[in-house]
């Protein structure tokens, strides 16, 4: 049988450490607050002989981290956002790694095919738009021409990465006018070059 309820660990030394009150006035909550963390399992805490509770300061540390990265991520209006939207998962994981890498003040967030991509953009609202043609249930023509068909959309910057020729792009109509078109494999110099301009003009826009 588990002797320590859920959320409270075997005792750290003293010194990393803390009271319920003290991890209340480090996160900015009551104490009841800093229980409810401990129960549901955010705070590593204990108790000790006499009954009293412990918090891990390393937990509330990791606690607060947590916080301010979700914060930044939600809410951080000098961020450029990138969405990514490729059917292949693991195309889509590699321009999260090599954008992730260049260390620029964006985030991004990605999408398996046009139909996902439009509830993102209604929601978020993106700067910077990087998307396949080929995709199912709806193709990237279909997505673009509906997309563009939003005027409070045109002024994000889209750009096409496909592995298919400009003749069969042509073929399939074209692209709406001012989209950039790459071609696979993905030109992660020039990507890189592209999305460091649109960071760039945000910053100066809100300056």
């Amino acid at each position: 049988m588990d002797d320590h309820p859920h959320g409270e660990v075997a005792a750290p030394a003293p010194e990393e450490v803390c009271t319920t009150s003290e991890a209340a006035r480090l996160l900015g909550v009551s104490n009841t607050s800093v229980q409810i963390m401990v129960e549901r399992g955010e705070l590593q805490a204990w108790r000790t002989q006499g009954g009293h509770r412990r918090v891990s300061l390393e937990s509330i540390q990791a606690l607060k981290a947590r916080r301010v990265a979700g914060l930044r991520a939600r809410s951080d209006p000098d961020l450029l956002t990138v969405l990514i939207v490729e059917d292949d998962e693991s195309l889509a994981g590699l321009y999260q790694a090599r954008i992730k890498a260049w260390e620029l003040p964006l985030k991004t967030l990605t999408a398996g095919d046009g139909l996902e991509a439009l509830l993102i953009i209604e929601r978020n609202r993106p700067d910077v738009l990087i998307t396949d043609l080929r995709m199912q249930p709806m193709s990237g023509f279909e997505f673009l021409r509906k997309l563009r068909s939003y005027p409070e959309f045109n002024s994000m910057t889209i750009i096409v990465v496909t592995g298919l020729s400009d003749d069969e792009v042509a073929a399939e109509g074209g692209l709406p006018k001012g989209v950039v078109l790459y071609h696979k494999p993905a030109p992660f110099e020039k990507l890189q070059g592209f999305i460091e301009a649109s960071v760039l003009r945000k910053q100066l826009a809100q300056s």
